[in-house]
């Protein structure tokens, strides 16, 4: 006895240790800059609390501005996202719509790509200038002017711009829950009478609402945060304000910003952790084997595939041929002369120290940020699913605290933290480093999200197999646990990779000479360095990046994103 009773002691400790040291890694990326933020907006030059730094801004006409647009964007996206996100949910997991495939691959696409890119599609289509639709509706109703009609430069623009994204959000949340609802209830209604319709709203829409109203707030929150599309659209939210308090070197009214709207965000993710964890009650999936009910519609099917056309087209379709087809022309305002079709716009880019400088930056923080948020998934997952220790409930919230906090709040923060001392002995500001440290933080939650999800697949038998056998923890996760979890651990460093690599909101804030990234490089280019062709042919190559890489992670698990669940 006296000889087996260290090693499992050992092995205790080692695990206890490295428990505790990712703890208190995902405590210091998360809770420290905010900490920070939190600091800065309630104190004044010397130190001292108080509120009046709150006062002194809000009292400003454009942060009040600044809040209430912030507020209707993320209203109208959230209700307009959940009334359009739910019924092509219904639509495509319920009836015998058409274009199945193009709605789901149009859901992928608007989740992975950032919506800045729809963004420069829509304003080189509807800019009021020379965008293609002003110049057709001008010559079509024969306006004498060089502006408008269709101005894309407003808030409600800005909310039809932020749809995609925010219908993918609900349909996410939704989707799955309608696919994997046992179908026996809607049988029982229509056998005691009820029609399609009245089914759907009396038994369906009811099961799945703790989804549905999920899904609001994610949406909610996730609109919140919206940086890249007001910045392009020149729309007054509090995130462009934050970006603002820097270029003027406000930090005080960056600070006030910073934490108005991440109390705004983290509200928004505390009632949705809450409603996630009341819908167990509303489970409908028995263990029998069951295959969803499809109702036969009728020519009510042609109202929901018109929808999942509508969207494919507005989220997908237009707006990255219209990238592509710009991408073409050596000058916008030139239209489809044969003249004005050039592959210089690609051959600029090769050409272009910044853009191949922000092209390898983006690789290599996309690269890290995915092994960094894989590995600290892992274990913040194991601990989450496997380990039966106290605080882990804490530690899962933690894990998805970045969810609620903007790219540009965060940036703030961590501006504070590491030019104050003593961790501006570290010189991480204006470094890449410090763009690094942003983007874990950010993709954290979707990375131990991921990791979880492959965690939850491995029955715990093997690796107490392992144990038994007088395997230490450490080995137990080298042997069983990582090479059963593999897979999904690619999957999940491909796609914390797709979602860092045109990360925008962070970098805008952090970046300085020779740390700019795609994201900063379009922006850039669509600002003037290099006009709107540039720009889209920047954008394309992102995109077929990104699409690219999504296709290999669905390849990597042979199933959809949309599946996973």
């Amino acid at each position: 006895m006296a000889d087996t009773n260290p090693k499992p002691r050992r092995s205790f400790q080692a695990s206890s240790i490295l428990f505790a040291a990712v703890c208190l890694t995902i405590a210091l990326l998360v809770l420290v800059p905010i900490g920070y933020m939190v600091f800065e907006g309630v104190t004044d030059e010397s130190g001292a609390f108080t509120l009046q730094n709150f006062i002194k801004y809000f009292r400003r006409g454009s942060i009040r501005e600044a809040l209430l647009n912030t507020l209707m964007v993320a209203v109208g996206i959230g209700g307009l996202g959940t009334l359009l996100g739910v019924t092509l949910a219904f639509g495509v997991s319920r009836t015998n719509m058409r274009f199945k495939t193009l709605v789901k691959s149009t859901i992928i696409i608007a989740i992975m790509t950032p919506p800045f890119l729809i963004t420069l599609a829509y304003i080189i289509l509807a800019g009021p200038n020379v965008g293609f639709v002003n110049r057709a509706l001008r010559f079509l109703l024969r306006l004498d002017t060089t502006y408008g009609p269709v101005n894309i430069y407003s808030v409600w623009s800005l909310v039809i711009l932020g749809l995609p994204q925010g219908i993918a959000t609900i349909f996410m949340m939704v989707f799955p829950a309608m696919e994997n609802m046992d179908p026996y209830l809607e049988e029982a209604a229509r056998m005691s009478g009820a029609g399609a319709r009245r089914a759907s709203l009396d038994v369906t829409i009811p099961l799945v609402r703790p989804a549905i109203l999920s899904g609001l707030i994610l949406s909610f929150g996730q609109s919140l945060a919206l940086y890249g599309v007001p910045r392009m659209l020149n729309i007054n939210v509090l995130t462009t304000k934050i970006r603002e308090s820097i270029t003027v070197m406000d930090f005080k009214m960056g600070a006030v910003l910073s934490v108005t709207v991440t109390a705004l965000s983290l509200l928004a993710v505390f009632f949705y952790r809450r409603t996630v964890r009341s819908s167990k009650k509303y489970s409908t999936i028995s263990a029998k084997g069951f295959r969803p009910s499809v109702m036969k519609l009728g020519r009510a099917r042609h109202l929901f595939s018109a929808l999942g056309l509508v969207y494919a087209l507005f989220g997908f379709v237009i707006p990255y041929c219209t990238l592509l087809m710009a991408s073409f022309m050596r000058s916008v305002g030139n239209g489809f002369e044969r003249s004005n079709w050039t592959l210089q716009n690609y051959i600029t880019l090769l050409d272009s120290d910044v853009a191949i400088t922000a092209f390898k930056n983006s690789l290599f923080l996309g690269a890290m940020t995915a092994t960094c948020v894989v590995l600290l998934g892992l274990i913040a997952g194991y601990i989450i699913v496997r380990a039966r220790v106290r605080g882990r409930g804490v530690l899962e919230y933690l894990c998805n605290m970045p969810s609620g906090i903007s790219g540009t709040a965060l940036a703030m923060g961590l501006i504070f933290m590491y030019l104050s001392k003593p961790l501006n002995q570290l010189h991480l500001y204006g470094t890449i480093w410090l763009l690094l440290v942003a983007y874990v933080t950010r993709m954290l939650p979707s990375g131990v999200r991921y990791c979880q999800s492959a965690l939850i697949q491995i029955n715990t038998e093997l690796e107490e197999a392992s144990r038994i056998s007088g395997a230490s923890w450490g080995r137990t996760m080298r042997k069983v646990t990582i090479p059963l979890a593999r897979t999904g651990m690619l999957y999940a460093w491909i796609l914390t990779f797709v979602m860092a690599f045109p990360e925008l909101s962070s970098s805008v804030m952090l970046r300085n000479a020779g740390t700019d990234v795609v994201a900063t490089a379009i922006l850039d280019l669509w600002d003037g360095a290099g006009g709107l062709p540039q720009a889209a042919a920047f954008g394309t190559v992102v995109f077929m990046l990104v699409t690219g890489l999504v296709i290999l992670a669905q390849k990597v698990t042979g199933r959809s994103m949309i599946d996973r669940a």
